[in-house]
């Protein structure tokens, strides 16, 4: 075999000297070599839809693919609220399908199913695209994997939304097959929730994905009986695994006499006469993802037996005309101003003539209600300057 003469192996090893490995080369190499543990080559997925309110709309900035949480006690709003937020995302987001797991023995109310506008189905051969697949399990093995399987082997590019209804039924399989005479411990929500957000890790997220996880209130235990009543929405589970790895987190609270929208104004709730319409749901915003982040008290209306959503559109418009002083209140008296450069807008994108004042809510209220063309064209207007 034919040697190197000592003239080339100097200049080879004189090249090999030279050769500076740099930083660029070296995370190169690790993410090339490493593909499947990272998402630095793959193109993020935006996207953007409505929650149903627009006041809502306002605190939270909208919809879009994240990690939300709605905490509360029961008929405090959280389900349509829920269910307004997929029903959006259905109507907005291109090839998206939804799925929901019921956690928990009570799980989607009959009432809740029909009048929300979705379609919602149990056979995977009829999971189509627009559709809501109802899966009914506590068992964390089985939704985690599902939800796993669906994000990693996309190959249609389905934009898919979960809802986790609630994460407290949750419980592992083994912990399932338990006795309740045993005392081995068993996994929390706090646990769970710790392995759900490492399993689903960032990339379920920037490939245009969405999450709704539902919290139930837990109980509070009172040592001393003079001391501070609890709020009125209470302690929630989850642990701080939930609290850092939601993007947006609202608190629900039960509703008080005050909350409820009556037929008659001037009545009074359970006077016998007068009945509820309607009701002020209101909710803490104690996250989200505009840049403050402060705890913000939310309230906005529904109205019974609205379909397909709850949402009061004409109060959440008349309410917006006030706050932005495109209506603006008297310093005296009940008459209310519509400023003409309202009316101007409205009439050439209508053709509907607005009064220059108008007197009381009630009455603003009504006039859109009287005019859905002009709730329309507001709606869209306040939709757009929201983003």
């Amino acid at each position: 075999m034919a040697k190197s003469s000592p003239a080339k192996t100097a200049t080879k090893d004189a090249e090999d000297e030279s050769k500076i490995v740099t930083s660029n080369d070296i995370l190169n190499s690790a993410l090339k070599g490493s593909k499947a543990d990272h998402h630095n080559f793959s193109e993020t997925v935006n996207w953007k839809t409505s929650t149903g309110s627009l006041l809502l709309d306002v605190a939270t900035g909208g919809v879009q693919p994240s990690l939300w949480r709605l905490c509360g006690t029961n008929n405090s709003g959280k389900t349509p609220q829920m269910l307004e937020i997929i029903r959006n995302i259905m109507k907005d987001v291109p090839n998206s399908k939804a799925l929901w797991v019921i956690a928990e023995g009570r799980g989607l109310s009959k009432e809740n199913r029909e009048r929300c506008g979705l379609t919602f189905v149990t056979d995977p051969a009829d999971w189509k695209i627009g559709t809501v697949f109802i899966l009914q399990t506590n068992i964390f093995e089985l939704f985690i994997n599902v939800v796993k399987d669906l994000v990693k082997n996309n190959d249609e590019n389905i934009r898919f939304a979960f809802v986790v209804d609630s994460v407290d039924g949750l419980i592992l399989r083994d912990d399932a097959a338990k006795e309740i005479t045993e005392s081995n411990r068993v996994a929390g929500v706090p646990m769970l929730a710790k392995k759900m957000l490492q399993s689903l890790s960032l990339g379920m997220f920037k490939y245009g994905h969405w999450m709704g996880l539902i919290s139930q209130v837990t109980a509070e235990i009172k040592l001393d009986p003079y001391s501070k009543a609890p709020n009125r929405g209470g302690s929630f589970s989850g642990g701080n695994s939930l609290l850092h790895g939601s993007d947006v987190i609202l608190e629900y609270a039960s509703p008080y006499n005050g909350d409820f929208i009556l037929d008659n104004p001037a009545g009074k709730f359970n006077d016998g006469k007068t009945k509820p319409i309607g009701q002020n749901v209101k909710c803490t915003m104690v996250k989200s993802l505009k840049e403050e982040t402060r705890k913000t008290l939310v309230v906005y209306p529904i109205r019974y037996g609205r379909k397909p959503s709850g949402i009061w559109v004409e109060r959440e418009v008349g309410d917006l005309l006030i706050m932005w002083e495109l209506v603006k209140s008297p310093e005296k008296g009940s008459w209310l101003t519509i400023t003409e450069s309202l009316r101007t807008e409205v009439k050439e994108g209508t053709g509907v003539e607005l009064p220059d004042k108008i007197q009381g809510q009630p009455k603003l209220f009504a006039l859109l209600e009287e005019n859905p063309t002009v709730t329309a064209f507001l709606f869209d207007k306040f939709t757009k300057l929201v983003g």
